[in-house]
């Protein structure tokens, strides 16, 4: 009796991720470059990574790819909401921010207040970008023009920060 208890719950368990979907698993990324995360320019807060399962492409920037923010400190999680916002509207045509505005707010909503040692990653693969906190999926969104376009966020003309693009594309 245990043991089919315990092959059900394991069976529901894949069901569940098979429809939830998940990305790949951590050990099946590989880090291409890290960078400092900075505030103000000079304030390390964190750490940023970009993986690939294989970074000996030409374009480090095409899915499947996964962004990370490993942060030291607290920051409020509507702050990653202002910032991404602000940093998208100087990044893309007025017409493209305003067609993908609704889907960019729906999505920063979920982010979420963090501490020391919390960790953001950002899929980008099957046509679709998934937030996740600390491996755990908050929020998805599909098509590869919405990821391209808040992938500027830290890769567009206007950057959050030169450096830390530089730095995540191989180019220090």
């Amino acid at each position: 009796m245990a043991t089919r208890s315990l092959t059900r719950s394991f069976l529901l368990s894949m069901a569940c991720l098979l429809v939830m979907g998940s990305p790949a698993q951590a050990d099946d990324w590989q880090q291409c470059h890290r960078s400092d995360v900075k505030a103000l320019r000079f304030i390390t807060v964190g750490e940023a990574r970009l993986l690939r399962q294989d970074c000996n492409v030409d374009d480090l920037l095409a899915a499947p790819m996964r962004l990370e923010f490993s942060y030291q400190r607290e920051v409020p999680g509507d702050a990653f909401a202002k910032a991404a916002m602000n940093f998208l509207e100087k990044n893309l045509s007025d017409s493209e921010f305003e067609q993908l505005k609704p889907r960019f707010e729906r999505f920063n909503s979920h982010y979420q207040d963090i501490g020391d040692g919390d960790t953001y990653a950002m899929v980008y693969q099957d046509e679709q970008l998934q937030l996740l906190l600390n491996n755990d999926p908050l929020t998805s969104e599909q098509g590869a023009q919405f990821a391209e376009a808040y992938l500027t966020i830290w890769f567009g003309e206007k950057p959050y920060s030169s450096n830390l693009k530089q730095a995540l594309l191989g180019n220090p």
